[in-house]
């Protein structure tokens, strides 16, 4: 099921209710291109039906009708919709199940948020206790500058900055705004640009902004938590719940498929970066001269996984669900990879640390068996941050000390008690496969290698599994691509060039036959041997 809105001056229709018809193979969502027609018992065709709402636009809801049904739905008073069939047509199409009826309570105004002030509205966004910091950016006299700090410092600098063109981060950031420093993803958004569309651009906002919300709801997709009204477009954001930077490309798909399901408002292709920054509520756009203000929303956060699967069923996409069983069809076909031919992939967050640990344990045995000055601090807090993930460890405040005691002898026991404080504190609480959501650190190996300054060389003598530099650990994928091609039955460029090479060659003309009989004596074998001089 889809849908698709028309302008009210695009149809010259003399009644509330329209009818029109379009062959399937056409794009349906070129909507000025339809044209007027009578519903005629055709095959394979498209039916939109329409009615005019509250804003003056027309709704349609466009469903598909296979060959071999003739289902045909009419308009009745009072605003519902019956079904109607012909003599020969068989039991109800899957794609009208549940599709009673269609009223003006539908598009009843919704309980939304308005005109929130600049502080509330970062509030909303960036709540207190979460990962990173949002990020500021601001042009006075054409003179841009940035600041990326916590909500309540962001509050302190908004008053003097309203004047003029002034931007937020959606997502959160370390120290500042870019996608090399992302901390956390925040929101789904989507950037609007219905005031460059044909379509859209003799219509108000409030038109615009009631045909968008009808459009995400006859597609099943929530509410979005904010509508901002940027002075010329809209922005219309979902908050999720905080996704770690891994995420990132599950979260560009989810953008992708959005831009899919509002492309008839101009949305805007671009904005996949997550360093993308939105208008200020309370600045000024200063290009209209109009003021940027939150027009609505339900102020929610949702769950991302949830979001993203109605985003991509409204797309046409498949669900998360229906992916990870294709991907298991896929694993059940490849062949096991031996032990040790390659670095361990997929792992838990406990085996991938029970694996540094050993990896920690080669790095101290390299040393004489004790770390060197300016390297125990950190290798204490790597060590005590892989206990934190084995729940098996009853007393992680004793691993910790054995651990300082053997390779960190001379750390100060301050330093060493501050590092078993802040263990405990993490171990506590539950275990989980998030990066964010369990309160532990979850160092990548190629972190790890950078804070204790272990080069490609030297992981490659200790034979380290985890703690390695990033070039070391895409050389050992290739190798193990290689490897893997290699066993079943890939061969080098070289060697599948000098076995099909006959196009080059043309081994048919020596012999004194056409090319198809070449490769058909090739075929059955009865190829003659080539004449020798």
């Amino acid at each position: 099921m889809r849908a698709i809105f028309f302008p009210f001056q695009s149809l010259m229709v003399s009644g509330s209710w329209a009818c029109l018809g379009e062959n399937k193979t056409r794009k349906c969502e070129k909507a000025s291109g339809l044209r007027m027609r009578k519903i005629k018992e055709e095959k394979s065709y498209c039916l939109v039906c329409l009615k005019v709402c509250s804003s003056g636009l027309y709704v349609g809801l466009f469903c598909h009708f296979e060959s071999h049904r003739h289902w045909r739905i009419w308009p009745r008073k009072g605003g519902r919709w019956h079904r109607r069939k012909s003599a020969s047509a068989l039991p109800l199409s899957p794609h009208l199940r549940g599709m009673q009826s269609l009223t003006s309570r539908a598009y009843a105004p919704r309980p939304s948020i308005a005109d929130l002030t600049p502080e509330s509205y970062v509030d909303l966004l960036h709540p207190t206790g979460h990962h990173g910091r949002p990020a500021l950016l601001w042009f006075q006299e054409e003179i841009p500058g940035s600041l990326c700090a916590s909500p309540s410092a962001l509050n302190l600098a908004l008053p003097g900055l309203l004047d003029g063109r002034a931007y937020i981060s959606l997502n959160r950031f370390h120290r500042r705004r870019g996608a090399r420093q992302l901390a956390a993803l925040n929101a789904l958004y989507a950037d609007l640009d219905w005031h460059k569309t044909a379509c859209w651009r003799v219509h108000q906002s409030g038109e615009v902004k009631a045909a968008i919300l009808d459009t995400l709801d006859i597609a099943n997709v929530p509410e979005p938590s904010v509508l901002l009204n940027s002075g010329r477009g809209t922005a219309v954001i979902w908050l999720i719940d905080e996704m770690p930077p891994a995420a990132l490309p599950r979260w560009r798909a989810a953008i992708t498929a959005l831009n899919e399901v509002l492309a008839n408002f101009g949305a805007d292709r671009a904005s996949r970066d997550p360093a993308r920054v939105f208008r200020l509520p309370g600045s000024r756009n200063e290009k209209s001269g109009k003021q940027v203000r939150v027009e609505g929303g339900s102020g929610l956060r949702h769950d991302f996984d949830t979001l993203s699967d109605a985003i991509f069923r409204a797309s046409g996409r498949p669900t998360r669900a229906k992916l990870m069983v294709a991907r298991a069809k896929a694993a059940k076909s490849t062949p096991e990879t031996p032990a040790g031919a390659s670095t361990p992939r997929g792992l838990s967050p406990r085996a991938r640390f029970q694996l540094i640990r050993e990896d920690l344990d080669k790095i101290r045995m390299s040393h004489g068996g004790t770390i060197q000055e300016g390297r125990r601090n950190i290798w204490l807090h790597l060590y005590a941050t892989a206990l934190t993930h084995d729940p098996d460890i009853e007393d992680i405040e004793q691993e910790i000390f054995e651990a300082a005691r053997r390779g960190t002898p001379n750390l100060p026991d301050k330093e060493v008690a501050a590092i078993i404080r802040a263990a405990e504190k993490q171990a506590s609480g539950s275990t989980s496969t998030g990066v964010l959501a369990d309160g532990r650190y979850h160092y990548s190996g190629d972190r790890i290698a950078e804070m204790l300054d272990i080069s490609g060389e030297e992981a490659r003598k200790l034979a380290l599994r985890q703690v390695v530099p990033a070039k070391i650990r895409r050389e050992r994928r290739a190798a193990a691509e290689r490897e893997r091609r290699a066993r079943t039955g890939a061969k080098s460029r070289t060697n599948w060039l000098a076995v099909n090479s006959a196009s080059r060659t043309r081994p048919w003309e020596d012999l004194g036959i056409g090319r198809s009989t070449y490769y058909k004596r090739l075929k059955s074998g009865t190829l003659p041997e080539p004449p020798t001089c």
